[in-house]
């Protein structure tokens, strides 16, 4: 136990210390942080305990993106990488907590920078500032969850079984808030702000910021009783996330907001599995669910810091007209999207089975439990669908950097490191994954521990095997490769949704189809010079933050006036408030 505190106390003094030194040598900061994430990862994951794969998770996604910031982050300034490590150093904090206030002040220092990275890489400030007010307010509901805990706990504010659900309850909307999740989601903050840094710093934000909010909700739902109702909340509110963002990424123009959406797709389907969790008390389903909600997680986090890093590699945000792509980008793009978009052989295809499988199970539970599993499965199964059609619209339509350079070859190598992994981790998850889930079929000669089986009531409900599935679409890839030759593309003609001069196929016309659809609430806008896409839901949020802006200022020009009599009423009314609301919880 000591050497594992001294092991830990050595990985959050290299974190800190690399925000300093990465000042004065960029290379050196990331190099640091490197090495940190190594230590994390061998040091802090156990086999089979699930809570410690979190730490395997960001390590390997930080150890790729450093090793791409390397070359990328050059040209963004100086104070880039130490504003990135300073991010990581607070999410090791997070991954270290074993107390909610511990927990909370690495929330903040995680947030604090990458608030600071947006404002720096952008002439508006309005992403920033948003990024920061819902970040303050997941704090707020943060603050609010642990005060429960202390309340019924007897002021102790460490990470233990809780009796009620309010715990969770409130713990889980404020890392919903970091995790973009619906009503939230609708505002578009998520996708705009993580949009507004540079690429390697959105790979973080998607893909381990919110990995902390996974975390955080995760490791609570382990300390609190089932809910039905609560359940039922976590699934609503996950599936219509799921649904929505996976539609507005199919129509977005921007690569880097499509990719926020998507992120916020990958957390809703995580939070959907929570609360069915939360929901059930069948044991072999709920532990079953533990190892879906990591292995989406793991798929989620590795896939999507990779897919920022090739939005990155282009050098631009918006869609351009050409489809023409580097072969050596292509491989590491293409198995970086298969795995966003469930498909096999990469390890996201083994996430998205297992979690539909597990609300396909959780269809044989009798009453509302079983109808709201068959539905939200059902929600989950479509939205994938279109989620998968926006990856392969960003992946034929990013273009590619005509630079050739050993930078970008660099960048490349890791893109094509990053693929290798999520096809490897494919090929190993049955050795990830409790021994209760894994066995075999000798009679088709796939040999016991290479089948991932999920079962209900007692009896196999389905099953797949990583090796068999690997080995099979190499064998008919290599069959088809020898019969064919190539693939040749063939000229067809163009469809620009109704508009005949344009010669190119583009992005916008790919997805003119769901664009329709939504006319009701991406209200299409014509002027002489240009088409733009209003959509009411930000344009309510925008409202909505100007009148509180108005409020906020004849609040603070009539009562906060620097009197610190008024600052200090203010702060007593706040805290009797906090208090209230837990004694009466």
């Amino acid at each position: 136990m000591i050497l594992l505190e001294y092991t830990e106390f050595i990985i959050l003094i290299l974190s800190f210390i690399s925000a300093l030194i990465s000042v004065y040598w960029r290379r050196t900061g990331y190099i640091i942080i490197i090495i940190a994430s190594v230590l994390l990862s061998v040091s802090a994951f156990t086999l089979h305990s699930y809570i410690t794969y979190f730490a395997l998770i960001a390590s390997i996604s930080w150890i790729i993106v450093s090793v791409f910031s390397i070359s990328y982050s050059k040209d963004y300034g100086k104070w880039i990488t130490p504003l990135f490590d300073l991010t990581i150093a607070g999410m090791v904090l997070i991954l270290f907590s074993e107390s909610y206030l511990i927990f909370i002040v690495g929330f903040e220092i995680m947030t604090m920078p990458a608030y600071v990275t947006i404002l720096k890489n952008r002439s508006n400030h309005a992403p920033s500032f948003i990024f920061m007010a819902f970040g303050e307010l997941s704090t707020m509901f943060l603050i609010l969850g642990a005060v429960i805990s202390m309340v019924s706990h007897g002021g102790s504010l460490s990470f233990v079984n809780n009796s009620n659900d309010y715990v969770l309850l409130f713990f889980s909307i404020g890392c919903m808030l970091k995790m973009g999740i619906m009503p939230f989601m609708i505002s578009e903050w998520l996708p705009i702000a993580h949009g507004s840094a540079p690429a390697n710093d959105s790979a973080i934000f998607s893909g381990t910021m919110t990995l902390m909010g996974v975390y955080g909700i995760y490791r609570v739902m382990l300390l609190s009783p089932a809910s039905m109702y609560l359940g039922l909340f976590l699934m609503f509110v996950g599936a219509m996330t799921v649904f929505f963002s996976s539609l507005y990424a199919y129509v977005s123009q921007n690569m880097k907001v499509l990719g926020g959406f998507s992120t916020m797709e990958n957390n809703g389907a995580i939070l959907c599995a929570m609360g069915l969790y939360v929901s059930v008390t069948d044991t072999i389903l709920r532990e079953f669910l533990l190892s879906a909600i990591i292995i989406f997680a793991m798929a989620h986090s590795i896939a999507k810091s990779g897919l920022f890093l090739s939005i990155g590699s282009t050098r631009s945000e918006y869609f351009g007209e050409k489809s023409a792509r580097k072969r050596g980008h292509d491989l590491g793009t293409l198995l970086i999207v298969m795995s966003l978009s469930g498909l096999f052989p990469t390890i996201g295809g083994l996430a998205v089975w297992m979690l539909l499988e597990s609300f396909f199970m959780g269809a044989y539970i009798h009453g509302i439990i079983g109808i709201a599993s068959i539905s939200v499965g059902s929600v989950i199964a479509l939205a994938e669908g279109f989620g998968s059609a926006a990856m392969l619209k960003l992946f034929y339509f990013s273009g590619g950097n005509n630079v050739e350079n050993k930078v970008n070859r660099k960048e490349k190598d890791v893109l094509l490191f990053t693929g290798i992994i999520l096809v490897a981790l494919f090929l190993i998850s049955t050795l990830l994954i409790l021994p209760e889930y894994v066995a075999g079929l000798p009679s088709v000669l796939v040999f016991n521990g290479f089948t991932v089986e999920s079962s209900v009531t007692g009896s196999d409900f389905g099953l797949v095997s990583p090796v068999y599935v690997f080995s099979l679409v190499a064998l008919f890839s290599l069959i088809a490769f020898a019969l064919f030759g190539r693939p040749r593309g063939r000229v067809v003609p163009r469809w620009e949704g109704g508009i005949t001069t344009l010669e190119n196929y583009t992005s916008s016309g790919y997805s003119n189809n769901i664009r329709i659809m939504l006319r009701s609430i991406l209200r299409t806008k014509i002027s002489e010079d240009r088409i733009s896409v209003n959509n009411i839901f930000w344009s309510f949020m925008v409202f909505s933050g100007r009148a509180y802006r108005k409020f906020g200022g004849f609040f603070g020009r009539k009562f906060m006036n620097s009197s610190v009599s008024w600052y200090m009423i203010y702060m007593i009314i706040a805290f009797i408030f906090v208090l209230f609301t837990a004694a009466l919880l």
